[in-house]
């Protein structure tokens, strides 16, 4: 009997303990952890918080040699799950660069298992990309960058990424390219002013290209600053040379209309100031000559832009 009794207490014993050790069980702290890491003085990794939808994401900045009157950041996106970090040691980028007066920042930012998918810039992906920019910029005392507008440009699912910010911080893009990434839907209008250009390949997924097209005409319909334009006899995977070169001249022109000398405050471009393209046969007019109802045309920033816009696509 006594044996019986000393069984029992030790399994009671046993019972309480576990339990008692289940209950002191706390979450991880996600709220004090560090935010990240340095990788270098001019790289940064942002650790996912619980419900980020990033397993990594690591950000690069480059600046010229003189940062006191740069005017923008350029925000350089790759496709799903690859990274940019390579651009930013390419001339054609870096010279932009410095004929712009502008920053550059490449991303490597990686979905494997969170929930959602990095492109949605509001699920934590473009928190990460601020305070990466914040962190990096402190180190270097180089604050005043962090402050200053976006430029951004992206391919695939980096193009997604970059019209999704537009929707996430409208205040703070510029203007955008979104370089045959397919995976986007309409977004409130708080984004329909500022400048988008979607780059099509001809001989990319049919549905990826409806779909780029369709938010292009969407926007255009509440008279949004967008367009599209189709590369002809590239898929998905072809070269990108003409996209980075058409990028930038949309860049160039979007610059001088969006920033005023002495502010990070961006002007909204009048509508009637562009110029227009026929998407079918690739005509440009003036904003007040375009034949059709002006929600049927791409939105040109100027003559300029709209006969690169033209040559891009009738090469």
């Amino acid at each position: 009997m006594k044996n019986l009794f000393v069984l029992f207490l030790t399994f009671t014993l046993l019972l309480t303990s576990c339990s008692s050790s289940n209950d002191d069980q706390t979450p991880p702290d996600y709220e004090n952890k560090p935010v990240g890491e340095f990788i270098d003085n001019w790289s940064f990794r942002v650790f996912p918080k619980l419900g980020d939808n990033f397993d990594l994401a690591e950000f690069k900045l480059w600046v010229p040699e003189s940062t006191n009157n740069l005017k923008a950041v350029l925000i350089l996106c790759n496709y799903s799950n690859g990274g940019s970090f390579g651009w930013l040691n390419l001339e054609e980028w870096k010279n932009f660069a410095k004929t712009e007066k502008l920053a550059l920042m490449a991303i490597n930012v990686k979905t494997t298992t969170a929930d959602g998918f990095y492109t949605d810039a509001k699920g934590g992906s473009g928190d990460a990309l601020l305070k990466a920019l914040d962190t990096i910029t402190y180190k270097n005392n180089l604050t005043h960058v962090s402050k200053l507008p976006f430029l951004m440009k992206g391919y695939s699912a980096g193009g997604v990424f970059s019209y999704y910010f537009s929707d996430f911080k409208p205040e703070r893009v510029i203007a955008f390219v979104n370089i045959r990434g397919g995976a986007v839907g309409l977004t409130a209008s708080g984004n329909s002013n500022i400048p988008g250009l979607m780059l099509l390949g001809e001989n990319d997924a049919i549905s990826r290209n409806q779909n780029m097209a369709g938010v292009v005409l969407s926007k255009r319909n509440e008279g949004g600053a967008f367009s599209y334009a189709i590369e002809p006899d590239v898929d998905h995977f072809g070269n990108l040379g003409s996209s980075w070169e058409l990028a930038r001249d949309f860049f160039s022109a979007a610059l001088s209309k969006r920033l005023t000398d002495g502010t990070n405050e961006l002007n909204i471009i009048p509508e009637n100031s562009g110029w227009l393209g026929n998407n079918a046969t690739k005509e440009i007019f003036s904003f007040n000559e375009f034949p059709n109802p002006t929600k049927e045309g791409s939105w040109l920033i100027d003559e300029a832009f709209a006969q690169k816009w033209k040559a891009y696509q009738t090469k």
